[in-house]
């Protein structure tokens, strides 16, 4: 029964990023958000049914993300009932209430990978990656400021601004971590996590650049190969983001590998 039950978590992960995939290339909003928010269902009682050794920060992580999902559904939900009733749209709170889930996650998730770190060894070891590392996150945060400066729906000293730095902040820290941990642990447990880390934050960035092709000032009537653009880049971020969750996917079941063995 332990190897049906294993197959069956992975055909449902199959199934979802597959109407995922179908979501994205047909432009089905909705259904995006709620595969999204299914996937991570899977992940969460996955993880807290099959795991012996349960981290907080980890389910801290696989909780916060699912939570921004379900925010994404019921806000896209409200949106698509105001316009068949033909009210006026629902736009939502801030967007930095809808990421704030987002924000957690990521946080958790750098608490879990840098919770076992012996940072004097950890300086003295990598102390040139930990000057690279810095300098590539310095240079690419203040790229991002620049291109926040630049968009009209952006205003410096504001609580919007200020709150997509630290989202900026947290995506780049959990890249650097991601890799720390792994060079540090040198596994492949660790490797899956990298993967993992990786696809989001790829996908993080790739989103970055497609929410500013419209905020250029130079595009006043978008023309059908700035459409194209956007539309490559939503695809390819998604195609980042799913892939990103399949390692994680890959990495949960990594960690309950002890378990699966026991009960075999």
């Amino acid at each position: 029964m332990i190897i049906d039950r294993f197959k069956l978590y992975e055909r449902t992960i199959i199934l979802l990023s597959t109407l995922f995939v179908i979501s994205v290339l047909f432009d089905f909003i909705l259904m995006i958000n709620i595969s999204l928010a299914l996937i991570f269902v899977v992940f969460l009682y996955l993880y807290l049914t099959e795991s012996e050794r349960k981290s907080k920060a980890f389910t801290g992580f696989l909780l916060a993300f699912l939570i921004g999902n379900i925010y994404d559904v019921v806000e896209r939900l409200f949106y698509l009932i105001d316009s068949y009733l033909g009210n006026t749209p629902y736009v939502g709170f801030e967007p930095y209430v809808g990421n704030m889930p987002f924000v957690i996650a990521y946080i958790c998730l750098i608490v879990y990978m840098a919770r076992d770190f012996n940072f004097n060894q950890l300086v003295k070891r990598f102390k040139y990656h930990l000057l690279i590392l810095v300098i590539f996150n310095a240079y690419v945060i203040l790229t991002l400021n620049q291109m926040m400066l630049e968009a009209e729906f952006f205003e410096i000293y504001t609580l919007a601004f200020l709150f997509e730095s630290i989202y900026n902040t947290c995506i780049l820290l959990v890249l650097s971590f991601s890799l720390l941990n792994y060079i540090y642990y040198d596994t492949k447990v660790s490797f899956l996590l990298l993967l993992g880390s990786v696809g989001v934050v790829f996908s993080e960035m790739v989103q970055v650049a497609y929410f500013f092709i419209p905020a250029d000032s130079e595009m006043v009537q978008l023309s059908y190969d700035s459409i194209s653009t956007e539309r490559i880049l939503y695809i390819t971020y998604s195609l980042l983001l799913i892939t990103g969750f399949y390692f994680i996917y890959r990495y949960i079941l990594a960690d309950v590998k002890l378990k699966v063995k026991l009960d075999l």
